[in-house]
């Protein structure tokens, strides 16, 4: 297996790894100019934007966070990830009010990396089913 395939696959999970606690340590792992295609457009680039998202649009909304890989795939500098976020419902979102329930949304996200960092990422969620299970 090709080393520097395996290092994008394992900065992708590292990355996924530090937000899922306080994003510590997420300069080391994202750009200054890293930019996430499916976040809010209000936040800045790089690490900045990261720690806000996990922070205070996902963190503010659920608890007990964590992200269970299903598959991860390199090739080149791209890394696609194929995963589910695991986490509990703790606050109202969308007009929807907590429950306090069990959610899991599953997504895949791309990666594109340069010089040992990630710069740029795309994902699709299934936010409907997530919704639906707020909900419930």
């Amino acid at each position: 297996m090709d080393s520097q395939l395996e290092h994008n696959k394992n900065l992708v999970r590292r990355y996924y790894e530090i937000n899922m606690h306080d994003s510590t340590g997420i300069e080391e792992v994202v750009s200054d100019g890293f930019v996430d295609h499916h976040f809010p457009p209000s936040l800045p680039p790089g690490p900045e934007g990261v720690k806000q998202f996990f922070g205070n649009v996902l963190g503010a909304v659920f608890s007990d966070m964590s992200i269970v890989h299903d598959e991860i795939i390199a090739e080149g500098n791209m890394v696609i990830t194929k995963f589910a976020l695991h986490a509990r419902h703790t606050a109202e979102f969308a007009g929807i009010p907590a429950k306090n329930n069990a959610v899991v949304c599953p997504a895949f996200s791309m990666f594109r990396i340069e010089n040992g960092k990630l710069v740029e990422a795309w994902e699709i969620a299934d936010l409907l089913g997530l919704f639906e299970q707020m909900k419930a």
